[in-house]
């Protein structure tokens, strides 16, 4: 499968259509590293039904994507992972919740019984059908029937997480260990938790419980290498994602990375600037020192030399 067959960015034409996949899955002929990579919330075909059930306009829908990220992290099939992308937006379902982080007053119908109705992310709005997009606009005009909600989360949820643990399985089987790469975008706006502007990279690991200590160093290593500020966790310290498949001990390590937007596009336009090229380039130069340390090629070429 190739990214060029795609429009880019997407015309408004392109991004408002059927969900005929849950996902796409660009592999590499050869998977040489035990690496994954999923984007969760780069999605951008939206249900015709949908949009006209919403009360915002497309372009306010569109404000909750990672815009961009699949194109940002494309060059981890070149460099011998699978990149997992996620083929609907977020606004619609957000496969980095629990699978039912249901919000009560969303719904006309009672909520399953087994369904967390009292997690922050359901209290903030943001729970697996959510309710506002990111700058707390709300979605929709009334209530939606839970059906659909359910239905969602079967047709799409499922199969991406079966197709992501599926990978997930596949490379520790292959490799002995598997290092899950969960990449983000996130606003530019806010502070973080200290008080301070919002660093050009932050990465995740739920503080030190879903990857092992040298996955984040190393990748801190390698964006600070390329003139990139970044932070730990802080204030983004992973979701769903990152705690649910992140098992260190038992060889499984999660990290997640997020990109600060002012980097590669333009905010209120959600079209790529003239800094895209330049930090998919510096993505592509961090990861590919990632892989090669993580799976401890560089180790090697440093024996064979002496």
């Amino acid at each position: 499968m190739s990214f060029s067959s795609a429009p880019f960015p997407p015309a408004p034409d392109d991004v408002v259509g059927e969900i005929d996949r849950p996902y796409s899955l660009y592999q590499p002929a050869l998977q040489v590293v035990p690496v994954v990579v999923d984007v969760p919330h780069a999605g951008r075909r939206y249900p015709p039904g949908f949009v006209e059930q919403a009360r915002l306009p497309l372009k306010g829908l569109r404000r909750s994507e990672d815009a961009f990220v699949d194109r940002l992290f494309a060059q981890s099939v070149a460099l011998g992972a699978p990149l997992l992308v996620a083929e609907f937006p977020r606004a619609y379902l957000d496969v980095n919740r629990e699978p039912y982080e249901l919000d009560p007053r969303m719904f006309d119908g009672r909520v399953p019984p087994f369904a967390n109705t009292r997690s922050m992310r359901v209290a903030g709005g943001l729970g697996t059908i959510p309710r506002i997009v990111g700058d707390a606009q709300e979605i929709y005009f009334g209530r939606i029937p839970i059906a659909e909600g359910l239905a969602r989360i079967d047709a799409l949820y499922r199969p991406y997480h079966a197709g992501l643990r599926g990978l997930v399985q596949r490379t520790q089987g292959a490799f002995g260990t598997c290092i899950l790469v969960d990449a983000h975008s996130m606003p530019s706006a806010g502070l973080d938790r200290e008080g301070s502007a919002k660093s050009d990279i932050i990465l995740g690991d739920r503080f030190g419980t879903s990857a092992a200590g040298y996955i984040i160093d190393i990748a801190e290593e390698a964006f600070a290498r390329l003139g990139l500020s970044v932070t730990r966790n802080r204030p983004y310290a992973g979701g769903f994602i990152t705690e649910h498949y992140g098992a260190p001990a038992a060889g499984v390590h999660a990290l997640q990375i997020e990109v600060n937007r002012a980097l590669y596009m333009n905010e209120a336009t959600l079209e790529p600037h003239d800094g895209f090229e330049t930090l998919r380039d510096a993505i592509s130069r961090a990861l590919a020192d990632c892989f090669a340390r993580w799976s401890g090629w560089l180790d090697e070429w440093r024996e064979a030399a002496e």
